[in-house]
């Protein structure tokens, strides 16, 4: 990704694959819109769940002009995940879902 992009991991040790999986996404999502100016991630592994195991809280904050997208997957919502790559993907789709309707409306409001 061209624009800054700042990954924080939170409750659990840095990832350098996981890193990479997330620069992935990044880069597809600069792809279709490039006007992204930020990208922040934090990947949290919040307290262990005796009868849950492990579960993953990912939020994905993106800066373009004129709006903050604020992408969040957290395992309260849902059964939450335990693949820390699959809650990544999921944050990454629900920006891009946020991502596609900001644009849609920036072209609705030009073509007028």
């Amino acid at each position: 990704m061209k624009r800054a992009l700042q990954i924080t991991y939170r409750g659990m040790t840095t990832s350098d694959g996981l890193s990479e999986h997330i620069r992935d996404h990044a880069d597809k999502l600069e792809q279709f819109f490039d006007g992204i100016v930020g990208c922040h991630v934090v990947v949290e592994e919040p307290h262990r769940h005796k009868q849950h195991g492990k579960h993953f809280h990912v939020r994905v904050d993106l800066s373009v002009p004129g709006k903050n997208i604020v992408a969040a997957r957290d395992p309260e919502q849902r059964t939450g995940h335990e693949d820390a790559y699959q809650a990544v993907t999921d944050a990454f789709d629900a920006a891009r879902r946020q991502l596609q309707h900001y644009a849609e409306t920036l072209h609705a409001h030009h073509g007028q």
